[in-house]
C-alpha cells in the first residue's frame, strides 16, 4: 500500500441511516471502518418522519439505544378512503411506530458510530472508485485515497457512483413516484400518523403525520408523475378540512416536486454485489411498497452487508462470500419490501369494514407483513 493511502476493513460511502447502520455493525466486530459523506453535517433531511417498531431490536443489534434516538411512539393511527368518506383504526398488539425529527435521528446514529471508532469524513465526496482484485480504493474530493478490502454503498438513489458501477435502481424505473411536503404546525397531543388508501388504482397511499410540533405530508403513487403534484395537493386540503393538520399546505405541494421513488425495486434487481462491493439502502431500492418507507428496510439491507462483508473479509474466496449478501436479503426481507398479494382497490372495502381487516393492513403498512 502506498504511503500516500489510509487502509481499512471496509470503506462506507453515504452517512445516512443505512450507511450509518453498516458502519455501527462493522465496528461492533472490532473491523476498521470509514464512513464518508458528501454532505457537511448535521444536514437537513426531508422525510415523512416515522418509522416501524422492528427497527427496535435491529438497533440492539448495533449498539444504540431507541431513547438516545430522541423517537416518540405512535399510538394513533387513522386509515381513510381516498375521499375521506370511510375511516378505520387498526388494533396493535404493541406500539407500531415511531416519529422521529430525521436529521437528529441521521446525526445521533453518525455520533454513535464515531463513538465506536469509527472514521467519520463529512464533506468529502467520492469522485471515482476503483476496484481491484484485492482491495477498492474510493478517490475523495480532499484528503488521500482510502483503500478498503470492501466498499459498501449507501450514497442514495441517485449517486453517479451507481453509474460508475452499472449497479442500482437509477437504471431500472420503478413507475412509482413520490412527494413531500413539511411546515411547522401548531398542532399539540400525541403524535398521529392517517394513511390515506386507494390514491389510485396501483395500491398509491397518502401519509399525514402530525406531532412535535410539525406536519408532514408524503405520497407515493403509480402512473404519471404529474398526477402526483394533484394528489398531494389534493390531500394537504383534505387533511386541513378533517383536521389532521393545522397549516395549509396545498399551495406549498402545487410547487413540489414529484421524484421517481425505488419502492420495492431491490426485487427486481440482479444483483446488489459489484467486485468487492455491496449496495444496501435507497441506493440498492431496499424501499417498502406497501408504506413508501425506507429507512428501517434501508438499515435493515446495511446490518446483512455488514455481516457479510465481516465473512468476506480475509476469506480464501471473498467474493463469493459477498455474493451471499443477494440470497440473504431475499431470504429474510422480500416479504418486507413487496406489496400486498392482493391488490388494495379490491381489500379497500373490507378495510372499512371490518376490524380484522384493518388490523392486518396495519400490519401491512408498520412491520412489512403481507395481508
Amino acid at each position: 500500500m502506498s504511503k500516500a493511502e489510509a487502509q481499512f476493513d471496509a470503506i462506507v460511502v453515504g452517512a445516512g441511516p443505512a450507511g450509518a447502520t453498516a458502519a455501527l455493525a462493522m465496528a461492533a466486530k472490532d473491523r476498521h471502518v470509514a464512513l464518508i459523506d458528501a454532505a457537511k453535517h448535521p444536514r437537513p433531511r426531508v422525510c415523512a418522519g416515522w418509522l416501524g417498531s422492528c427497527v427496535v431490536p435491529l438497533l440492539g443489534e448495533i449498539g444504540v439505544k431507541l431513547k438516545d434516538l430522541d423517537a416518540v411512539p405512535i399510538n394513533n393511527v387513522a386509515f381513510f378512503n381516498a375521499d375521506f368518506t370511510k375511516t378505520a383504526t387498526p388494533k396493535f398488539p404493541s406500539t407500531p411506530g415511531y416519529l422521529i425529527d430525521r436529521a437528529g435521528f441521521d446525526e445521533k446514529l453518525v455520533r454513535a458510530a464515531e463513538s465506536a471508532e469509527v472514521s467519520f469524513h463529512d464533506a468529502m465526496s467520492i469522485g471515482q472508485i476503483r476496484l481491484g482484485e484485492e482491495f477498492v480504493t474510493a478517490e475523495p474530493s480532499r484528503g488521500v485515497p482510502l483503500r478498503g478490502s470492501v466498499l459498501i454503498l449507501a450514497s442514495g438513489r441517485k449517486s453517479q457512483l451507481l453509474d460508475q458501477l452499472r449497479l442500482g435502481p437509477g437504471s431500472i424505473p420503478s413507475g412509482w413516484w413520490a412527494a413531500h411536503v413539511e411546515a411547522e404546525d401548531v398542532k399539540t397531543g400525541p403524535p398521529k400518523v392517517s394513511v390515506v388508501l386507494g390514491l389510485d388504482n396501483f395500491g398509491g397511499i397518502g401519509v399525514v403525520v402530525s406531532g412535535r410540533g410539525r406536519a408532514t405530508i408524503s405520497v407515493q403513487t403509480g402512473g404519471e408523475r404529474a398526477e402526483t403534484i394533484h394528489k398531494i395537493t389534493t390531500l394537504c386540503k383534505h387533511a386541513l378540512a378533517h383536521d389532521l393538520i393545522d397549516v395549509d399546505l396545498s399551495d406549498v405541494a402545487a410547487r413540489s416536486e414529484a421524484i421517481s421513488t425505488p419502492a420495492a425495486v431491490a426485487l427486481a434487481m440482479d444483483t446488489h454485489v459489484a467486485k468487492r462491493t455491496l449496495i444496501v439502502g435507497d441506493a440498492g431500492g431496499f424501499v417498502s411498497a406497501t408504506s413508501g418507507e425506507g429507512i428501517y428496510p434501508g438499515m435493515w439491507s446495511a446490518k446483512i452487508a455488514a455481516d457479510v462483508a465481516h465473512e468476506a473479509i480475509g476469506a480464501p474466496s471473498p467474493q463469493d462470500v459477498l455474493m451471499e449478501f443477494n440470497t440473504r436479503w431475499r431470504t429474510e426481507m422480500a416479504e418486507y419490501l413487496r406489496p400486498p398479494n392482493t391488490e388494495t382497490q379490491y381489500i379497500l372495502p373490507l378495510i372499512f369494514s371490518n376490524q380484522p381487516m384493518a388490523d392486518r393492513m396495519g400490519a401491512a403498512f408498520f412491520a412489512g407483513q403481507n395481508i
